[in-house]
């Protein structure tokens, strides 16, 4: 990067892409002009604050560091994946488990537990200590006493190990590799968390490990296999699966070998079946929702 560009603050040099994506949501067809007002008020708040709350359209109070886009995504739109969101929405109810693993500052986490209701759980795991800070506060801001949030990496094996984070993308924050350095944190297996929990089966297991996500789902076969109306949704880049000798053909072989099958959503939440290769946001499942 340019000496001059990096003199540039990471929220403006950031809005110009964030602006693309804003211009694709409902909330933007809807009232653009609202959008723009929610935009620019996140961003200025950004080069003033570090660390600030902001509220959803939806009035749901959120904590969160700055250049953090989940959270641009939610004061701006209402949720971090509008599509996604609605196939969500219709396919969870009272009851349901909703397991968020790299769930950052909440993103997922609140708007799923407020569709669990009191019967229902979601677990939440975040391992950067900071971001789980969020998380938890934001747990408590908006009283989800179904949630369970727990600061710990997900993989295939029990251990520790370490995370590199950085502040001006801190969604990218990833399992370090190459020399990177960061915290180092406990790492379970998810079949090992949900058992000390008790719960046996899943309904919808979210997963964002930026390309960790082969180990985290071998160390989830046990629960998938159990959960026969499972939703798996996974965030697929090559290139960040490759950073940990893993592909996305090995993760779609896994999850294949379950029975599960890929989709994308379309604009109003609707399955539609892949028949390439999965990239992106996919959703996995045995049977059409």
């Amino acid at each position: 990067m340019s000496a001059l560009k990096q003199a540039i603050p990471a929220p403006i040099r950031a809005l110009r892409w964030r602006a693309r994506w804003m211009r694709t949501t409902p909330a933007y067809r809807n009232a653009p002009l609202t959008s723009w007002r929610r935009a620019l008020g996140f961003t200025l708040t950004e080069l003033l604050s570090d660390e600030f709350v902001f509220t959803t359209p939806e009035g749901h109070p959120f904590a969160t560091m700055r250049n953090n886009f989940s959270s641009f995504a939610m004061h701006v739109a209402g949720s971090r994946d509008p599509e996604i969101w609605r196939f969500i929405e219709a396919r969870l109810g009272a009851g349901a488990v909703f397991v968020d693993a790299g769930a950052n500052v909440g993103a997922y986490t609140v708007p799923a537990a407020r569709l669990a209701g009191g019967t229902g759980r979601v677990i939440a795991c975040e391992a950067h200590p900071r971001t789980f800070g969020f998380l938890a506060r934001n747990v408590a801001a908006n009283g989800l006493g179904n949630v369970i949030a727990r600061q710990v990496a997900l993989g295939e094996a029990e251990g520790e190990i370490t995370f590199a984070f950085n502040p001006d993308n801190p969604g990218e924050t990833h399992v370090a590799q190459g020399g990177e350095r960061g915290p180092s944190v406990p790492m379970t297996t998810l079949d090992a968390l949900l058992a000390g929990l008790g719960v046996r089966t899943v309904d919808y297991l979210k997963v964002d490990v930026e390309g960790f996500e082969l180990p985290v789902l071998r160390g989830a076969q046990a629960t998938i296999a159990a959960s026969p109306t499972i939703v798996v949704q996974t965030e697929l880049v090559a290139r960040h699966a490759a950073r940990y000798g893993s592909s996305i053909a090995e993760i779609a072989a896994l999850l294949g070998g379950h029975g599960l099958a890929p989709h994308s959503v379309d604009a109003e939440g609707r399955p539609v079946r892949l028949d390439s290769e999965p990239a992106g946001d996919v959703l996995w499942f045995r049977r059409a929702p």
